[in-house]
């Protein structure tokens, strides 16, 4: 079974995937909606994707990212945002983000067939 860590504060979007990845085939998924409490379910579970939100209560997606790296974690990423800009995808880029999505320009459909490309 896969394993996919969802780091998401707002409630609405955490809802309608969740309820989404969990009609995926052999998929769990841990939900949670911010770094300290995906910290918790890195250490006792064997995670094979995050996807990752930015913008963040405490510490924002990229800087909790970039610590991740720093310490050897090297599971595949999907960063799922409303910020635009190069800046953020530059960034995202040099931590090895496996692809960069904005929330508004897809449907939840549509964001699952990607997910499905990495699991």
């Amino acid at each position: 079974m896969k394993k996919i860590l969802f780091i998401e504060d707002e409630k609405l979007i955490r809802d309608i995937y969740q309820t989404k990845f969990r009609e995926m085939k052999d998929v769990e998924v841990f939900a949670v909606i911010t770094s300290d409490e995906a910290e918790k379910i890195l250490l006792r579970e064997k995670i094979d994707l995050i996807i990752l939100d930015i913008i963040l209560p405490k510490q924002d997606g990229l800087s909790y990212l970039k610590g991740l790296r720093q310490n050897g974690v090297n599971i595949a990423v999907i960063i799922l945002s409303n910020l635009e800009g190069e800046n953020y995808r530059k960034i995202a880029q040099e931590l090895g983000v496996k692809e960069y999505i904005l929330k508004t320009d897809y449907i939840p459909s549509e964001i699952i067939e990607i997910v499905k490309k990495y699991l």
